[in-house]
């Protein structure tokens, strides 16, 4: 999705999905996971003196999880009421080195090498065109800076590939693709990052995700709800395993294979 035609539409897909659910992502459990945000801030190891971006920010969890360790962060988002989610939660934190900034990751409002530090959590699946993003990431970190991506993502299967990112995009249709550990790797490395860290896990909420809570919180209609209903019922055993699907009486749990990557320029 490289032309500008369908970046706009991805953008004004993502608005029109995230912006009247911006409230929805404060109290989200898995973006709100206090102790899986602070892990990722201690994996990065960030110093008093860096400047963090943390780009696609939703309600600032991220964002708000590195302000106390750093000097500055500038939390990104292409929606507004997002912006003004993570002003309110800045505010309800009394976090004051904390500034937002709207915008796309495909095309970064910021001069070459303004920081010390890129994140993006649970936000590039709905990216218009990763690989110009992660060059936009590249270009706007510091010499020996350091990229953070921690998203779902889909096994090198191409019939899970495929109805993974079905289900995910019949949920929300601002999604673009959940991609492969190995597209990872070849894009990272494109754009001119070193891959120092890579290990693949599970997005689960916890106790596995809520089918309801799931749907819910991104407002999905109740057409294609019966159909993800009716997917997940009559799952294969494969996508079974892939998802760890587990009906609970009248609804369902499960997971989202997960990637965290640290790369460094």
């Amino acid at each position: 999705m490289d032309s500008e035609r369908d970046a706009d539409t991805t953008y004004a897909r993502v608005q029109a999905s995230f912006g009247p659910n911006a409230a929805r992502y404060t109290t989200s459990p898995g973006h709100a996971d206090h102790e899986a945000l602070a892990r990722l801030v201690a994996r990065l190891a960030p110093r008093p003196t860096d400047i963090v971006l943390d780009i696609g920010t939703g309600a600032g969890h991220t964002a708000l999880a590195f302000a106390p360790a750093v000097a500055r962060v500038v939390a990104l988002d292409l929606t507004r009421p997002m912006l003004a989610e993570v002003q309110r939660n800045a505010r309800a934190r009394d976090v004051i080195n904390l500034s937002v900034q709207q915008g796309a990751a495909e095309s970064l409002p910021f001069a070459d090498a303004a920081f010390d530090l890129v994140s993006c959590r649970l936000t590039t699946h709905h990216f218009a065109a990763l690989p110009r993003a992660l060059s936009e990431m590249a270009r706007v970190l510091r010499p020996d800076g350091r990229l953070l991506v921690a998203d779902t993502m889909v096994p090198e299967d191409n019939v899970i590939d495929r109805a993974i990112n079905e289900i995910e995009t019949l949920r929300d249709a601002s999604h673009v693709r959940n991609w492969r550990p190995s597209e990872w790797r070849h894009m990272v490395e494109a754009a001119q990052l070193r891959v120092v860290e890579c290990d693949l896990g599970y997005y689960d909420e916890g106790d596995g995700m809520d089918f309801d809570a799931w749907t819910t919180r991104i407002g999905t209609p109740p057409a294609a709800v019966r159909e993800l209903r009716r997917r997940f019922a009559d799952a294969s055993p494969a996508l079974v395993a892939a998802l760890r699907i587990e009906r609970r009486g009248d609804t369902f749990r499960f997971a989202l294979p997960r990637l965290t990557l640290i790369a460094a320029k």
